[in-house]
Order: structure tokens, then sequence, then C-alpha cells
């Protein structure tokens, strides 16, 4: 009967059903939906739809923004009873569970919550499991708390290292394991919350006492060489740490807050220095013409985008990939986040004086080829990077634009005139970086029509598209890793002609779309139909 109603639906072929049945036939106790899940036949989705059809309940797609601090049942009961409260209130518990009409379940979540109603929701056991794993996380830091609060007690705690060590190394271990690039600590009224983020996405995990906040915050500081002492004031700093011996370097910011200093950890994992162009991500025509770019011998290049959408890795990689014994090339940062043999590095301080635009006046006097700088600014450093291009050095910079060609109106909005802009510039390349897909877990499923309906003139009627389901190899993400989405163009006679007379941005984009110019969204689309990645995390990153 499932059967036949979901191929009535269009979700299978006769086919994939006689297969199952099979299968079910050698293993009686195995539910067909199960089966059918398992070969990939259904996507998550589906499978939930139609089971809770069947069981006559409610259903949740996903488990992934519940709020973890908020559930105080035993991670043993949860697992027994394979079930996990997701919305706890006075009156009512919102329960997500395997098998929702589980009686044994509702008997023992009515114990822990005697005078609430009890509602239970299907939830995909893979979703289930995930939970379940960070809450078991979550018990060691549990430990690991109260032995803090011991040691604040002055009573002596068994082990090497202090416990406010060992939970500090316990979060920043947990957060590499998952991927993460940055650690948020963030006071509450009550205490803290963790948060880390992992591709691009901020996730909570943990949450401390106000006292243990206060020792790990005091602690973090002291390791960064920051003034533990000062709470006014927001501070920066940084330390080194070796881990399963992979040595790890972190930059610390703290900032005040209504409710404490908030501190954010930003991991530096020099296992992820790329080193060539090739790794990166960029699909083959974009990077053919990055190659073209690099060779130039002078001009300015610049990589544009958001806050963290990979402009410094695409950077140090073209570094890599035009640096040599012949090649003279100097840095300038703020601050340097790696440090390259070959390659002289200038970090900027500002409260020494040195500037973006002092650094580089320097730095032309030491005869260079290559300039890379950190980020352009303001007019001044554009200034100096323009005279810079048009006496012969090849400059690399980023800008925050949202787009490739933004970066000509940006540059010229910033006060450089159009004609040296067109002069001095060789290209533009604009990125995201979007989560890819798991590898051993990835399925087919389909989309929304949301996201279908905008993009059916670009794809074919019976087109497939991939995601991860989530396994323990992706954390039951469904992603392992990013890779990046791009934009590029090079400056021609025709454009440079353009740019010169000061054309708008809508002209500039007609010329390029009639060289065959295609935006981000465009090589996001390619990279999700070759199943690289999910087509909703194109749309996340970037307009169609």
């Amino acid at each position: 009967m499932v059967g036949e109603n979901l191929i009535k639906k269009g979700l299978i072929t006769p086919e994939q059903l006689q297969e199952v049945l099979q299968i079910k036939q050698q293993n009686p106790t195995r539910k067909l939906l199960d089966i059918l899940y398992d070969k990939n036949y259904i996507s998550k989705d589906n499978f939930l739809r139609e089971l809770a059809q069947e069981l006559k309940v409610k259903y949740i797609s996903s488990l992934d923004n519940i709020s973890l601090t908020k559930i105080k049942v035993p991670v043993t009961i949860l697992k027994q009873v394979r079930a996990i409260p997701i919305d706890i209130k006075l009156d009512r518990v919102l329960i997500a569970s395997e098998n929702p009409l589980d009686w044994n379940a509702k008997s023992y979540f009515q114990r822990f919550f005697p005078d609430a109603k009890l509602e239970f929701v299907l939830a995909h056991k893979e979703d289930i499991d995930k939970v379940l794993k960070l809450l078991e996380n979550k018990e060691q830091i549990n430990k690991l708390k109260h032995e803090i609060k011991r040691e604040l007690r002055g009573e002596e705690v068994p082990g090497e290292e202090s416990a406010v060590i060992r939970l500090i190394k316990f979060i920043i271990k947990s957060s590499i394991d998952q991927h993460a690039s940055d650690i948020h600590i963030e006071p509450t009224q009550k205490g803290a919350i963790i948060r880390i983020r992992i591709y691009g996405t901020l996730y909570e995990k943990w949450d401390l006492d106000e006292d243990v906040y206060n020792a790990v915050a005091s602690r973090i500081k002291l390791e960064a060489g920051m003034d533990v002492s000062e709470k006014r004031k927001p501070q920066d700093g940084g330390f080194s740490m070796e881990l399963d011996k992979n040595h790890f370097d972190f930059r610390v910011s703290s900032l005040p807050t209504v409710w404490g200093e908030s501190i954010v950890i930003r991991i530096l994992d020099k296992r992820n220095i790329v080193k060539s162009i090739n790794t990166i991500g960029i699909s083959p025509q974009n990077l053919e013409y990055l190659r073209a770019a690099l060779k130039k011998p002078n001009g300015i290049f610049l990589v544009t985008g958001p806050t963290g959408s990979g402009k410094t890795t695409t950077l140090y990689a073209s570094l890599h990939e035009v640096a040599g014994i012949d090649k003279k090339v100097i840095t300038v940062e703020d601050p340097v986040e790696y440090k390259l043999d070959g390659i002289q590095q200038v970090q900027v301080n500002p409260k020494a004086g040195l500037t973006f635009a002092g650094a580089l006046r320097s730095i032309l006097r030491q005869d260079p080829d290559i300039i890379m700088i950190g980020e352009i600014r303001d007019i001044e450093t554009l200034e100096i990077a323009i005279k810079a291009a048009l006496t012969g050095h090849l400059v690399l910079s980023t800008l925050h634009t949202n787009d490739a060609i933004s970066a000509v109106s940006r540059m010229i909005d910033m006060g450089a005139e159009p004609y040296m802009v067109a002069a001095a510039l060789v290209g533009v390349e604009a990125q995201r970086l979007v989560k890819k897909n798991c590898p051993y877990c990835l399925a087919p499923y389909k989309p929304s029509d949301a996201y279908l309906e905008p993009i059916k003139h670009l794809i074919k009627k019976d087109t497939v598209f991939y995601k991860g389901r989530g396994c323990e190899k992706c954390n039951m993400t469904g992603y392992i890793g990013r890779t990046l989405i791009s934009e590029i163009f090079l400056v021609d006679e025709k454009l440079e002609s353009l740019i010169a007379k000061n054309k708008d941005k809508t002209e500039l984009g007609e010329y390029l779309k009639s060289k065959g110019y295609k935006n981000m969204f465009y090589d996001g689309l390619r990279k999700a139909l070759n199943k690289e990645t999910s087509l909703e995390e194109i749309y996340r990153v970037a307009k169609l």
C-alpha cells in the first residue's frame, strides 16, 4: 500500500519498489520506508512526510536550530527512548522522537515534566543521533565545569593541568574536530553561551555558569597576552597550542558588553594553508582568467567579497603562483595570519604609526616586483596602490563589494579618478564560500519549487540534485569542507575605455555579458549540478 502510494506520487519507480520488496522478503522486520531511504530512493523529507502520514502525527525535518542549554534530561535516558525535548515551556513540552507513539518514552518524560502537556513529533533517527552526540559532549563539559567550581572553592582536583585549562583545551579541540573557524564565548545574564562557526554557520554548543565563564575568560586573556584586569576596553591578543602533534595559532578578541566580555577566538590552522591555486576550488574557466591576470607584469588585481569569503586564501594561493627566486614579493597585512617563507610580510601597527598607506610608501622603496595589500580601506592607500601599479608593479589586494563589477564604482566612489582606475586595473574576481557535500552520505534529493522555478530555463526537466544526508564523517551536517564560487573579468581595451568615461555598472555589465561573462550564481549552479554542493547553498550566498 505504502509503495503503491509512493509510485502514484512519482516519488519512486515500480522497478525501485520491486527491488526493495525483495530486500524486505529477506529482512521481514525492516520497514519499507527505511529500505527506500537507505537505498537513496526517497529523500529525508519524503521519508518523514510519508511515515508521519502513516502514523497520523506531525513531523520535524531538522533539529539544527534547537537550544541544547535547556535540555536537562540525562543523555542516558534520551538514548534509551530515542527522543529529545526540543521546545520546553512551563505548560507544554514539544518532543522530537524516532517513534512518537512510544508509551514508554511518554512515561519517562512525564516524570521530568509533571505539570506540562507533552506533544510528540516525528524526527529522523539521523537527526536524533546528531543531537545525542552533542549532548554527550555537553555532559563532558559539565564534568569539567564541576571540577572548576571545586578549584574555585580551593579544593584539590586530580589531573596534571588545572580544570580551567582542560576545559579550554576541550572546547578548542572539539571545535577543531568539527572544522570550526571561530569560537564565540558570549556572556549572558547568568553566565555565557559558547557557539562555534562551522563552514560559515554558527552553532550553539555549550553553556557556562557565571563563575566558570569568568575563570575561562580570564585564563584565555592571560594565555593571549592581554590585560586580565582590564574589562572596560576591547583588547586583541593571540596564543599558540599543540594538539595531537599539530600546531595551531589562535587570534583572540575581547569586547565589553552589558553582561561581561564577549570573547572570540579565531582558529588559524596551518594545515589549511593552500599551496596552489589549483586546490582552492576555483572552476577551470575562472582559473584560466586568474592565471592570465597574475601573468601581467603590472597593474592591480582585486579579490572582492564579504568578510569570511576566502579572499585571503585566494590571495595567498595567488602569491604562491607568482612568487619565485627571481621575484621580490612584499605584503602589508592587518594582521599577518600565516607566515610564509620567501615573502616579506609587514604587519600594520596603527598604534606605532604604521598604517597601510605608510607601510606602502616604505615598501615602494624596497624594490618589489609584487605587492600584496591585505585590504584597500581608504583613498590614500588606493592612490598609492594605483601609483605602484602604474610604475611597473603587480598589486594584489581585496575590497568589500558584493560582486566583481561593483569594484570599479567602489574605487571611483572612494575618490580615485576614473581614467587612473582604468589604466591601473587588470581584473577583478568576486567570490563566496559554499559548503561541500559530504561524499560519504551523498544522496539525490528534490529541491523545493521555490529554488527550482527561477532556474527552470537553465536546467533540464529531469535534472537531479544531490546533497549529504548527514553521517558520522560529517558530524551529521551533510557537508565536509568548503569550496568557492566566483565570477571574474579581465580589463580589455574596450572595458578600459568604458571605465575611463565613468560609465555606470549597468553599461559595464552589458559589455561584459556580450563577452561571455557569467556571475557567480551560474558558477555555483555548475557545481551543484556536478554534485559538489546543494542548490540551497548557492541561493544562500549568491544572486541569480
